[in-house]
């Protein structure tokens, strides 16, 4: 009769570590880190805070704006986000297209009418040919060469 329960608890008891094994499994190689994945997330970054210049602009003056156009109406927002972000590039502040930071390139064109815009951000240096694209939607896209 003692026997049921015993039996009980010690299935449970081996289900509950065998469940746990796998958390103390050593960790394989597969998991390497990504050496150009902080490259990536300050495009990424670069890329959402163009986009956000561009609403300001929509927003306030009612079309989108170039390159030029977004240093001189949105300056003050681009400049706070550089200074928060890319501090090691901030004391030289933004530049012209195509290299508008050091090691990021832009190409970025609004439609005639203003009402749109098409952005590809890469890296200067890059050499996986990874860039960023969006639009005035604001969805960002990655692509990379193709091998």
């Amino acid at each position: 009769m003692k026997k049921h329960p015993v039996i009980s608890s010690v299935l449970l008891l081996v289900l509950f570590f065998g469940v746990l094994v796998p958390q103390f499994a050593q960790d394989t190689f597969t998991n390497l880190p990504n050496p150009d994945l902080e490259r990536h997330v300050r495009i990424l970054g670069l890329l959402r805070t163009i986009n956000t210049a561009e609403a300001g602009e929509l927003n306030k003056y009612g079309s989108y704006g170039s390159w030029h156009t977004l240093l001189t109406h949105q300056s003050e927002y681009l400049n706070e986000r550089l200074a928060r972000f890319y501090q090691q590039e901030a004391s030289q502040g933004f530049g012209d297209a195509p290299e508008i930071l050091r090691g990021f390139n832009l190409r970025l064109n609004v439609h005639t009418d203003g009402r749109g815009y098409d952005i590809l951000l890469e890296g200067a240096t890059d050499k996986t040919g990874y860039a960023v694209l969006s639009d005035e939607r604001a969805v960002i896209r990655e692509c990379k060469w193709l091998q």
